[in-house]
């Protein structure tokens, strides 16, 4: 259970970011699209970045940069898939 609560923090966080992404810029993924593209991103972005080691969890909790990671990760997620809709 320890280990995949974090991916479901970071999904939520994720799929907030897509949402807010949304009502910043339309970009016409629609709601659902845009929530499942900023989850991917709110996981992709806190993993890239660790592994970069740009950002570093040592401690296995949560803490706001892992939120902001998430919501940052999550509006590009949904910014980039409407990007790649409209190519």
């Amino acid at each position: 259970m320890e280990s995949i609560l974090p991916i479901l923090i970071n999904t939520l966080f994720g799929a907030g970011g897509g949402w807010l992404g949304n009502m910043l810029k339309s970009n016409g993924l629609g709601m659902i699209g845009n929530l499942i593209a900023g989850g991917a991103g709110g996981n992709i972005l806190p993993l890239l970045g660790s592994a970069a080691g740009l950002l570093s969890n040592t401690g296995g909790g949560f803490d706001i940069m892992t939120a902001v990671t998430a919501l940052l990760g999550g509006g590009a997620g949904s910014l980039l898939g409407g990007l790649f809709k409209k190519a």
